[in-house]
Parts: structure tokens; sequence; C-alpha cells
């Protein structure tokens, strides 16, 4: 019998208690003190905003010890890696996110003209939504709660989070923390699978979703039916390019990284590598020594990296490698389950093809399928032949050649000699094409989501407008003038003051009755 998703450690399979979904029926009462503690929140200045954000990041470092014993119970991952992949970089990360929410939550002053608006001033405002939800996936179960819930606060929300059902605790525990900070019912959580997700967008004023194709376009759905701003990051199929000129070693250990970190469950990891014929044999034989000697948790320590968080997508992991294996690729390193826990062996696989589930689908595991192709063209080509967009890489010691192809791939995140850490930058937009979503994390440009936007104009002028009623013979003349003027008619300028004052004084005496 299977378990429960979420009762047992990845690792070595050890019972975990479990953790009770929340009742659908309690999760309005849930959103209600969010909503209830918002207003005075936001009405706090943003720097009192700041200051609490750092006093959540400080707590969480101070009770670091805590967060890693209950992330590597979740993941499998050792707790070294659960502190420097979730932990360790959260102070960085909340003062980065204060630096964007300056410059995201400034008033914006409009310029008039003067002579058109006489009196008139007109600014931008940005108002907190109210509460926004966030549904968060099971593969980064703590940090992946930072890009949204940082700025929804800094906004000035309320903020709702719900866990996957397969890393329950994670989200708990950082509620808890939020707690110990911020007004009483500011931040609530929620538990359970679909349908409480489902449940939370119907009381929610604003939400961030990040999981699959499939589950985001019914969130986006059901999100657009509210009328409610929605912002999904729904995976990827990262394609790096490997040219001849690159660095060799530096590219196989940069690709191995971004490909396996994680165990490859990272929606920026890199799967599908396409690399120049000319240097292919050297390059797949230098990837799959580095996998080779790469460890996965518990058999060594220290380890690379963990296991694989749940059965279902280890399934997935093994079909994919076994359908490629039947059709032809080579497997140069890896290739099976560890034999401990939920563990699989970094996986190199060779000469693979775009008819293979491991090139089309994602794989989301520690697997690296390799096409050669003959040169940079075809790899682009090739490379952008995705239903999916989240960061593309170009591997090369041509700078500027790599650049150049890097801004060719249909992705939200172009890099060269490197790939998707730009995940872990505050000030810097996470975002993708196609499949892999419209929705914008991180930076400014994130804040679409977290506010809406006010208009507020104060009039100051003594005189009405010249365009208000009442309409008399010379309405027509007054706005001929306008027109004319717009083309450059100095006449018409000179005429605009003489109708101005014709106008005034018959909406004046219009006034007086």
């Amino acid at each position: 019998m299977t378990a429960a998703p979420g009762t047992r450690n990845p690792a070595d399979g050890s019972a975990l208690d479990p953790v009770a979904p929340t009742p659908i029926e309690e999760i309005p009462e849930i959103v209600r003190r969010a909503r209830a503690a918002q207003p005075v929140w936001a009405h706090l200045p943003l720097s009192e905003r700041i200051e609490a954000t750092f006093a959540i990041a400080r707590r969480v470092l101070e009770r670091r010890a805590e967060a890693m014993v209950i992330l590597s119970a979740e993941t499998g991952k050792s707790e070294a890696e659960c502190l420097l992949s979730e932990v360790a970089g959260i102070m960085d990360f909340a003062k980065g996110a204060a630096r964007a929410a300056k410059k995201a939550l400034a008033p914006e002053k409009i310029p008039l003209s003067v002579l058109d608006y006489p009196g008139k001033k007109v600014v931008v405002e940005a108002v907190a939504r109210g509460v926004v939800g966030i549904i968060a996936p099971w593969n980064y179960p703590l940090g992946n709660f930072y890009k949204p819930i940082f700025p929804a606060l800094l906004a000035g929300n309320g903020v709702v989070l719900k866990p996957s059902e397969h890393s329950p605790r994670s989200g708990a525990w950082l509620a808890e923390v939020c707690a110990e900070i911020l007004p009483k019912g500011l931040v609530g959580v929620v538990q359970g699978g679909g349908e409480v997700g489902t449940a939370l967008i119907d009381h929610v004023d604003a939400l961030t979703f990040t999981g699959s194709v499939r589950t985001g376009r019914k969130v986006a759905a059901r999100s657009g039916e509210r009328l409610i701003p929605c912002s999904v990051e729904l995976g990827g199929k990262d394609a790096a390019i490997v040219l001849a000129d690159c660095d060799l070693g530096r590219t196989a250990v940069g690709v191995a990284m971004w490909g396996m970190h994680n165990a490859g469950q990272n929606c920026a990891a890199i799967e599908r590598v396409y690399v120049e014929e000319a240097i292919a044999d050297r390059f797949v034989e230098r990837l799959g020594k580095v996998a080779a000697a790469l460890h996965v948790a518990p058999a060594a320590e220290p380890t690379d990296f963990g296991p694989m968080q749940n059965e279902m997508q280890l399934r997935i992991v093994e079909e994919h490698v076994d359908e490629a294996r039947a059709k032809g690729a080579t497997v140069v390193a890896g290739g099976k389950r560890t034999g401990r826990g939920l563990g699989y062996e970094p996986t190199v696989l060779d000469r693979c093809t775009e008819d293979m589930r491991v090139v089309r689908e994602e794989t989301f595991g520690p697997v690296l399928a390799v096409l050669r192709v003959r040169d940079a063209e075809e790899a682009v080509l090739r490379a952008n032949d995705s239903a999916y967009g989240l960061n593309g890489s170009v591997w090369t010691t041509d700078l500027a050649r790599g650049a150049a192809l890097a801004r060719r791939l249909e992705v939200g995140v172009a890099l060269v000699n490197n790939h998707a850490f730009t995940g872990i930058l505050p000030e810097t937009p996470w975002t993708g094409t196609k499949d892999t979503g419209p929705g914008i994390a991180s930076s400014r440009h994130a804040y679409g989501t977290f506010v809406r936007r006010r208009t507020v104009l104060v009039d100051a002028g003594k005189n009405p407008d010249p365009w208000w009623f009442p309409a008399n013979e010379d309405t027509y003349a007054f706005g001929e003038a306008l027109a004319l003027r717009a083309l450059g008619s100095l006449r018409a300028l000179l005429r605009l003051a003489g109708l101005f004052k014709k106008r005034i004084a018959a909406i004046r005496r219009l006034g007086a009755g």
C-alpha cells in the first residue's frame, strides 16, 4: 500500500507524523483573519514593513537548526544541502527584496502641461491587493515561499500559505516564524491537496502558483473567473548549448551542477544538452565522469544531493530513462535507483533524439539528455523546439557570440556560462515563456500581482476647465484651435487665449445660475 503524501522520509522511508488537511469550511475564516489584520499592516510606513521582513529573515536564521531538521525529513536531503539551498541566503534575499520594493512601491508623479491642465497634479500610487494566496510546490519546500511572501508583505498584503501536501511541515514552520514577528493572523496557512488550493483561490484577492502546467491552467482559469490577478510558473525543460570552444572542464561541472542540483528537482534544471559534434565525444566522457563522482544521500557523507522527494516523481524519471534506453540512447552514467530510499543515480544519456520523452517532457530528476548537433545554429533551433521556456544557457569562451546566441533562445532568463542561479536574485525578474507561463517572480516587475495602481488627481485651479458645460458657438472653434495648435499652428495658439477666456466666462455664467 502506497504511503500518503508527505508521511515518509524520502531518504530512508522512515515515518513522519501526518499533517491533517485543513477542513474546507475553515479556509474562509483563515483568510478573514488575514484580511482583518491587513489594513493596519498596510498603513505602516514601508520602512517598518521592511524591518519586519528583516526580522523574519533573522528569526529563520536563528532557528535554522529546526528548519534543517524539518527540511531534511521532508526532502531527504542532507542538512548541509538544506542549509545552503534554502536557509543561509534568506537575509540577503530579504535585503534585495526591500530594494526592489522601494522602486516598485514609490509613488509616480505624472507630468502634466501647465498650459493645458493648469493647477492639476497627478500621482499614481501602489495599493495592496488585500490577501494574497501562495500555493507552493515540494521541491524547495521553504525557499519556494521567499519569492512571493516578501513582496506580498512589503506591499502591505496579508498572506495565506498553502504548502504542497508532499512537504507540509516546512510551510507551516515558516508561518509560525512569521506569527512571532507580524500582527496576529496576518500570515495564515492551509494544508491539503488540490481541493484546498481551489477553496483558497475562492477567497483571496490575488494568487501566486508554482507547479505543473495541468494544474496551473486550472488555477489560472479559476482566478480568471474571479477576476483576481494570478502569477503562475509552470516548470521547464531547460536547454544548455555547449559550443566547441567552451572551457571543457568548467562546462562539464556547470552543466552537471544545474542538471542535478537538488536531484534535478528544479523547474530551471538543465534537462537537454545540445553539444557541437566537434567536441561531443570528449564532453560526454567528461560529463559522465563528473556525474559518476557525485554522491546521493544518504549513501555517503558529504552528499552532493538528496533523493527524489516522492515515489510518483521517481517513477516518471525511471520511465523517461527506460524509454530513452529502449530507443537507442547510451547510458553513460547512472540510469537506476541507488537502492536506498528514493535515491536515483546521477544519469547522463548520450545520443538522445527528439522523439524521446526525456527530451520532450519535464523529467524533474537527476538526468541529462545529450543531443549532438552540427553547429550553434542547429542547437538554437532545436533548443527552441520545446513547449517550455524558462532558462536557457550557452557555454563558450566567446562571450559576445554567446550573448548573441543566448538572446535568440525563447526563454525568460538567458545566460552565458552559467544557469538557473538568478532565481536567488531578488531584484532580477524570474519569468518564462510558452507553457512555463507568463508569471514574474522577484524584482519590481513582479508587483502587478501584489498591488493595484490608484491614480489620484488634485486640482488646485481656480478656473473651471474650458471643455466643461455649456456647449455654445465657441465650443467647436475651441476644439478646432486645439487641433491646429497640435499640428504646430502659431495662429491657433494665439486664438486659444481669447477662446479660453470666452469659454470660462460662459461656464461661470452657467454656474452662477
